[in-house]
This record gives C-alpha cells, sequence and structure tokens, in this order.
C-alpha cells in the first residue's frame, strides 16, 4: 500500500531522489498535500516535480511550508519577491556551482531546504544538477572512520571561500595586515559588498558529522566550498582528511542526476545532500529562481549514535598501538601528535589499503 494519498512517489534511485507527480503547486487545496511533500522529501532527499509553470505566490506559498524564506547573500531576486533568488550563468566564465558543496555551510544555521525552478535551458541541453546522499555516505564508511569523523569539528567560512575564488591572500587568509590589504583591494576593484558580507558571516565551527533536525540520521557535514580547517589536527592531516571525504562523497552509489526541462521544481534537504551544477553548455544561457527556506544548527546528538561507534576512553592503547604505513607516514611526528589525530591517520590509511 502507498504511504501516499495525496501524490504519487517514483523513486530515481534506491538510494536517493523521487519523481512527484499528481500534484499541481499552483493549485494546491489542502494542506495534506504539503505535508506528504514533505514527509517524502525527508525520505528521498531530493524532489523531483516537471511541468509547474509556478507563479511567485505559489511558489513562495510552497517554500513557506519549510521555514521562514531568506533573502539570499549573493543573488539578485525577482522584482518584487525577494524571497526568490535568480540564478543565471552565461558566456564562459564558471559559475562556481559546478564543485560538490552544502549550501551556506559558514552560517551558524545554515538554511534545511532549497527549492529551485527552471526558467530556461540552454539550447545545447546541459545543465544538469546532480545530489548526493551524505547519511549514505557515512554510512558505507569503515566503522574506525566513523568513530573518528565522530569526534571531529571544522571550520566553515565564507572569507575563505571567496578569498580562494578572487585569488587574494594565501589558504588561511593571511596575517591581519594581509587581510586588511585584500578587502582593501576587494573594496577599490568594486567588490566592496563581498567585504561587508564576510565581515557580517564570521567562520563557523561545525561537527564533521550531524545529527538530522527531522530524521534523526546521521550525516558528513563538510564541503569542498565552504569547509576551511579540521579543528585540532596538523593542518596537512586535516587536508587529507577533507580531500578523502570530497573524493568518497562522488560514488555514483549516493547521487541521483536530473536533467532540467522548464518549468521542472527541485526541493532538496540542503542539511542530508550535497549538490553538484554541471557547467556543460557554454555559452547558452541557464537561468533558474530558487528559494532557501527553514534555518538549523547542525548539532551532534551523540545520544542516538549506536554504541559501538562511540569513543571508548579505555581503549587508549588500541589507538596507539602498533606501526601504519612505514613509507609514507612519519611515525616520530604520528606518536606525538594527539590521540584522536593518531586515530583518524590509521583510519585513513585502513580506508586506503
Amino acid at each position: 500500500m502507498s504511504d501516499y494519498q495525496q501524490i504519487q512517489i517514483e523513486t530515481a534511485t534506491p538510494t536517493i531522489g523521487a519523481f512527484v507527480t499528481g500534484v499541481d503547486l499552483n493549485n494546491v487545496r489542502s494542506q495534506a498535500v504539503y505535508d506528504e511533500i514533505k514527509a517524502a522529501l525527508w525520505k528521498h532527499q531530493v524532489l523531483f516535480f516537471r511541468d509547474q509553470p509556478l507563479n511567485p505566490e505559489n511558489y513562495i506559498a510552497l517554500g513557506k511550508q519549510f521555514g521562514d524564506m531568506e533573502e539570499h547573500e549573493f543573488f539578485p531576486h525577482v522584482d518584487g519577491h525577494p524571497q526568490i533568488q535568480t540564478i543565471a550563468s552565461e558566456g564562459y566564465a564558471r559559475p562556481e556551482t559546478d564543485r560538490w558543496h552544502t549550501d551556506v555551510t559558514f552560517r551558524e544555521k545554515p538554511n534545511t531546504v532549497s527549492i529551485l525552478r527552471c526558467i530556461r535551458m540552454p539550447e545545447s541541453n546541459g545543465g544538469d544538477t546532480l545530489w548526493a546522499n551524505t547519511a549514505a555516505a557515512f554510512d558505507l564508511l569503515d566503522d574506525s572512520m566513523k568513530r573518528v569523523l565522530l569526534t571531529l569539528t571544522a571550520e566553515h567560512d565564507m572569507h575563505y571561500a571567496f578569498r580562494k575564488l578572487i585569488n587574494f591572500g594565501g589558504k588561511y587568509g593571511g596575517t591581519e595586515e594581509e587581510t586588511a590589504k585584500s578587502n582593501a583591494m576587494m573594496a577599490t576593484s568594486g567588490l566592496d559588498k563581498e567585504v561587508e558580507r564576510m565581515r557580517n558571516n564570521p567562520p563557523r565551527m561545525h561537527p564533521f558529522v550531524v545529527t538530522h533536525h527531522t530524521t534523526g540520521r546521521l550525516h558528513m557535514f563538510v564541503n569542498s566550498i565552504w569547509t576551511k580547517v579540521v579543528h585540532g589536527f596538523y593542518e596537512d592531516v586535516g587536508d587529507k582528511m577533507l580531500e578523502f571525504l570530497y573524493e568518497w562523497i562522488k560514488k555514483p552509489e549516493f547521487q541521483v542526476r536530473l536533467r532540467w526541462q522548464k518549468d521542472t521544481v527541485a526541493i532538496w534537504d540542503n542539511h542530508a545532500t550535497q549538490h553538484y551544477a554541471v557547467f556543460d553548455y557554454a555559452p547558452h544561457r541557464r537561468e533558474m529562481q530558487r528559494m532557501t527556506c527553514g534555518a538549523a544548527k547542525p548539532e551532534l546528538d551523540l545520544s542516538i549514535v549506536p554504541a559501538h561507534l562511540l569513543p571508548d576512553p579505555r581503549d587508549t592503547d588500541r589507538q596507539t598501538a602498533g606501526p601504519v604505513s612505514v613509507d609514507i607516514v612519519d611515525q616520530s611526528r604520528l606518536a606525538a601528535a594527539p590521540l584522536r589525530e593518531q586515530a583518524a591517520v590509521r583510519s585513513i590509511m585502513d580506508a586506503l589499503r
């Protein structure tokens, strides 16, 4: 028997994604329809609707189901409707969304849901979007790796991402003097608005793994755009940990891919997924309307973590016992590192065997 009475669901892959039919989003007559859409979203992480020529009022009515809507830092909006952002790309300049990421994790409370409506697709086709299920990605890691990740936090930083984008300063922002100099350069280059946005969005610390605010599932919560550095690790070891996870999320087993059509609508769980917008349509125009809805602080609830994944303070001898890949690991440096870092290195080596 179907779990849904108001909508029809066809799963896109066994891991993530579903197509929704049997509903006209311009003509929703019952709260029960929205309730089933929300239930389907938490189950499938991303939902796809075809042939939905939404007017702004009904688009906003849909977004309100997932919480307050935001006025985004980066994008212009539809006239008279600041909740609806316009995201368009044309020409050969990369849109910088062709990397796996979760939106705005530099915030204390990143948005929980995003909605995207296709307005215009490139004449050349192309412009697909992919999503990855970060709970599935965590589930398939080795238990030793899971135990390490459950102890870690990382810094997410909008300033770091923008400095990389415009090639000012070093990887971690440099000295205060260098940061002030690059900010002045951005201001004189017409980027003063970006400087102000950065001031209003200081770096944030989030757990590597978070408990989903609705489902309770454990999700990886680091991404290649906004995550800057692993807290409490040597810089290069932390970087390798992040690189491993960024490659891991690329496994097709965790993903679904959507070929857009005009008036296709996608709704995704921003805390439970990463996404990637394929840039293969230059120089043609691709135009979308987006809303971001709700907000929640990413947190890890250890009380619902399976007992076998919790760190055991009596297990430090096992964590420090034995050499690891002598040819590529500096054993003296490893021995001097914190136990948590030693465990992380061993987990990475185990995963690479």
